[in-house]
């Protein structure tokens, strides 16, 4: 099953025509910015201290089911939303209106994608301009797109014999430390490209201008 799952940025792009095919989840303002572009989530989650009293009642009238969370808790509404579509049988995750804003959100939206590959679940956050995720060790083929600017960092622990191949700056065996910055701004040259490594985990960066 593919989840989309909303957050609630002020900047919040969606690729609308993909979300014909998945199962949507509102995360507390993300499931009212869907209702303001005549989405009804299939599912709506979160504290929703960040909206009205008016707003949360259009929310509960127009979703078919709602979670109201706590707002004291230990885990971040985006995260309990995310370990709602891993229990419910997701396979991958779109992850909407999670990056930019708070510079504290959207590092803890990035190490939700650590979090969760290592649960097995694929999440992607996806913005106008950047398409995020983290790849866990094996070889990876992979659909060129229109982000066609590539970066890498290692997450966790040194990633150990990366191999890119079919990118602009091919690389062969290297070893990527937390701190080496070298893998930024490479570029995708055909249909497809190749990620490769035996060890860690990576965040790959896929940009526009």
């Amino acid at each position: 099953m593919k989840v989309a799952v909303i957050c609630g940025s002020h900047e919040l792009y969606l690729d609308e025509k993909a979300l014909a095919d998945q199962f949507i989840i509102g995360v507390d303002r993300g499931a009212f910015h869907l209702l303001e572009r005549g989405i009804s989530p299939d599912l709506a989650i979160g504290d929703f201290d960040s909206v009205t009293p008016e707003e949360y009642g259009a929310v509960s009238q127009a979703t078919r089911e709602l979670i109201h969370l706590p707002c004291e808790k230990d885990e971040t509404d985006t995260e309990a939303a995310l370990n709602l579509a891993l229990h419910r049988g997701a396979s991958e995750v779109t992850l909407y209106g999670a990056l930019g804003g708070r510079i504290d959100h959207t590092l803890a939206n990035i190490r939700l994608l650590l979090q969760f590959v290592k649960k097995g679940l694929y999440v992607q956050l996806v913005g106008e301009k950047n398409r995020l995720t983290v790849l866990s060790k094996g070889e990876h083929h992979l659909e060129a797109t229109a982000f066609k600017y590539l970066s890498f960092f290692a997450l966790e622990s040194t990633v150990t014999h990366l191999t890119l191949k079919n990118v602009k700056y091919p690389l062969v065996n290297y070893t990527l430390a937390q701190d080496d910055i070298r893998c930024i701004s490479n570029e995708t040259l055909g249909a497809d490209y190749q990620v490769k490594f035996e060890s860690g985990y990576l965040l790959m960066i896929s940009s526009c201008d």
